[in-house]
């Protein structure tokens, strides 16, 4: 019988995405997202009316105004396509034996260079909604050099900013980047704010650990590197592949947005292996990968991120 490498490889990826990717909750939940075939996916938009007056004085069954439930299948497209290959050398032709080797490979590319890829990707992609919204882009993006004497005010006076234009208290997570952990831990005896560290939090179902709670906001911390203003998406022929800072990029000290807003879409398209009786161009086995990927904000949505940049 032979082996589904395509679903097993799809295993090895979900696993260490969500053990290493500081996005993994921006998954969205089972039935939201259903993929139309190609680069084409279709998000669950779900809507009902408000209340109306209930007259009291009405038997015939019109008592209670009539309200409509509306969901809405909108069509996007994954903007990210996206591929590699690797050549592995001759070995013991056993299934077993291959599929170890393979799996070696597939969770060492996921844990580094995918994880990275994806996180800088989606965190700039938030970001970059924000700032270039009309409505919130002027106050929901502070530029700030964070320090011991300002890193908790400038923090919890912009996620008092998101709340008052979202009208949502509950739910919010922040990504800081971790040079700015020690700022946090400095000024931890010198507030008013409840700020404890090294918690385990589940966020979306995903859990993480050494997250710093300040007050009732999860702070995840995340490699600066992977927090820009601005990357740069390179081809991989020449230059390494992946996605790296832009030319003017400028760190990213914090980034808001409520657990339900990103929607964070991503599939394994298609995986193509040769083994070496196969493989016509060296003596040796070669996996093929097509990765398609993107993240999503609806419209109504934009008021729940907030971001803090470097100045």
């Amino acid at each position: 019988m032979a082996l589904d490498y395509a679903k097993a490889y799809q295993q090895f990826i979900d696993e260490e995405l969500a053990a290493a990717s500081a996005t993994a909750w921006m998954i969205p939940p089972a039935g939201k997202v259903r993929f139309a075939g190609g680069k084409s996916v279709e998000i669950s938009t779900l809507t009902t009316t408000g209340l109306g007056t209930y007259q009291s004085g009405k038997t015939d069954g019109s008592a209670f105004p009539s309200g409509t439930v509306s969901n809405v299948w909108n069509s996007y497209n994954l903007a990210m396509d996206r591929g590699v290959k690797f050549s592995l050398d001759r070995m013991d032709p056993s299934d077993t034996a291959f599929l170890v080797t393979a799996e070696n490979v597939i969770r060492e590319f996921s844990r580094n260079a995918l994880v990275k890829e994806q996180d800088m990707y989606r965190i700039h992609k938030l970001y970059e909604l924000i700032q270039g919204d009309d409505t919130y882009g002027s106050t929901h993006v502070v530029a700030a050099q964070l320090d011991k004497s300002n890193a908790i005010a400038t923090l919890t006076a912009l996620l008092q900013t998101v709340r008052g234009d979202a009208e949502t208290m509950d739910g919010f997570v922040a990504l800081v980047s971790y040079p700015n952990q020690s700022h946090f831990l400095e000024a931890a005896d010198q507030t008013y704010h409840q700020i404890a560290f090294g918690q385990r939090v589940a966020v979306n179902g995903v859990e993480y650990d050494n997250v710093m709670m300040l007050d009732d906001l999860p702070c995840i911390f995340v490699p600066q590197s992977r927090m820009k203003t601005e990357i740069t998406v390179q081809a991989g022929a020449e230059d390494g592949g992946g996605i790296v800072a832009g030319p003017g990029a400028k760190d990213i000290h914090a980034l808001i947005v409520h657990c339900e807003t990103p929607l964070a879409v991503s599939k394994l398209d298609a995986i193509k292996q040769f083994g070496p009786e196969e493989n016509q161009f060296f003596d040796g086995t070669s996996i093929q990968a097509r990765y398609l990927y993107d993240l999503f904000v609806e419209s109504n949505r934009l008021a729940t991120i907030g971001a803090v940049v470097a100045q």
